[in-house]
Order: structure tokens, then C-alpha cells, then sequence
């Protein structure tokens, strides 16, 4: 009775990792279900780079333009803001940083309690992993890049696909395998990055069997994406 089961981030990513698997391999497979769990691997996986030692960079509400001044190390003070992305409506990126004047301390009011229990958006944490005020918690930590037709691909998964998937008004509904599939494939190759090569993830000793499976999901989605773009007759 007095046993508990016990839920984190990491475990979470391993758990829709587990079920997309499973889904690739089922005689009736959902291609849909596949990509609705890459993407939520991917959204965890960036706020687990993302997230430091107590979650500060990926809870509280945000609101309007995006727009950071910070200092790295001893180095001058730098600008960012939120930059749009060409063919994207919803997805955007920090601009290249700037320097800047240093900022005023800002007033904090003590009767005003910080909300700790809002995780930040998709898009805000697809941006914010493409900046170094962000991703460089150590010296040997890596920005993970995406390139603007990356964007867009990811930009169709969360609005038309994941979207779709979590609010689902009954209707006949469809998407290209291929398109899913491809989606899919870059989402799993991020979080690798994210998750593995970007130095800001601490793990418990068990990535090696973890990243494995990332591996083998990867190439079976491959191989997948392969067979569709083979010419007809060839196996």
C-alpha cells in the first residue's frame, strides 16, 4: 500500500520513445501517433537542456515579444530578440545577439509571487535552444541549430499534427506518411542532439541504453522514409 510510482522528465522521454516504437512496429500502425510522440520527445527534450538546475528558464508565463539582455561570463553585455521565420506564422527565432548597454536592475516586487508552474511553450523553447544566453550553462555546452525549412517542418507538427492529435474534433482528417515520417526523423535527430550532445543534460548512468534506443528508433523511421521514396518495384 504504501509503494509509489514516480514520473520525471527523462522518464517521461523514455516512456513516448517506448510507445512510438511500438506504434512503427504495429501491423496497423498510426503514422500520425508516431509523430505526435516525436514531437512531445522533442518538446521534452529541449526543456530538459533547457532547464538548468531549477527550472528557471522554462517556467513562468510569457507574454509579448520576446527580448533578452545578458551577459556571458566576462564578456560584454549582448541584446537577442524575437525574429521571425519566412513561411513560418507561428514558429520564430532569437535574432543574432548584439551588444548592448547593461541593464538596471530590475524592480522586484516581494509581495508578487513568480510562477513556477507554467512550463514555457514549444515555440519558446525551440527558439531559446538556439541561443547561446540559453543553452550555455557549462563551457563545453552547444547551441542545437535548425535550419528555417527545419522550422517550418517543425511549425506544421505542432499546429497540424500534435495539435490535431491532443484536440481532435470528430472529422475525416489526413497527412502525407511521408511528411509525417520525415517530421518525425528530425525531431528524434534534435532531441539526440539535445539530449546527448549538447552538454547540458546530467544523466542518471543509464543514457547509454537510452540513447540506443533513440538510435535504433531513428534508423527504423529511416528506413521507413526510404522504402516511400524508393522507385516502385525495388525493395
Amino acid at each position: 500500500m504504501d509503494k509509489l510510482d514516480t514520473v520525471n522528465n527523462i522518464g517521461l522521454i523514455r516512456n513516448a520513445l517506448e510507445h512510438a516504437m511500438f506504434e512503427l512496429g504495429s501491423k496497423k500502425r498510426s503514422s500520425f501517433r508516431i509523430a505526435k510522440e516525436s514531437r512531445d520527445i522533442l518538446y521534452r527534450s529541449l526543456i530538459e537542456a533547457l532547464k538548468g538546475s531549477a527550472n528557471l528558464a522554462v517556467t513562468g508565463a510569457r507574454k509579448g515579444i520576446r527580448s533578452h539582455k545578458y551577459q556571458y561570463y566576462q564578456q560584454p553585455w549582448k541584446e537577442i530578440h524575437q525574429t521571425p521565420i519566412e513561411g513560418c506564422e507561428h514558429a520564430w527565432r532569437f535574432s543574432e545577439p548584439k551588444p548592448c548597454e547593461q541593464p538596471a536592475m530590475p524592480k522586484v516586487d516581494p509581495n508578487k509571487r513568480r510562477r513556477d508552474d507554467y512550463l514555457i511553450g514549444f515555440y519558446d523553447a525551440l527558439g531559446m535552444a538556439q541561443t547561446e544566453c540559453f543553452m550555455l550553462h557549462f563551457t563545453h555546452s552547444k547551441v542545437v541549430g535548425c535550419a528555417d525549412k527545419e522550422m517550418r517542418i517543425l511549425e506544421w507538427l505542432h499546429e497540424n499534427i500534435r495539435n490535431e492529435y491532443e484536440h481532435f474534433v470528430p472529422k475525416t482528417y489526413a497527412a502525407p506518411i511521408y511528411d509525417l515520417l520525415v517530421a518525425s526523423e528530425l525531431s528524434l535527430r534534435l532531441s539526440i542532439q539535445l539530449l546527448f550532445e549538447s552538454g547540458n543534460v546530467i544523466h542518471d548512468g543509464t543514457q547509454y541504453e537510452l540513447r540506443v534506443m533513440f538510435e535504433q528508433f531513428l534508423k527504423a523511421v529511416k528506413q521507413e522514409i526510404e522504402k516511400l521514396t524508393a522507385p516502385q518495384g525495388t525493395s
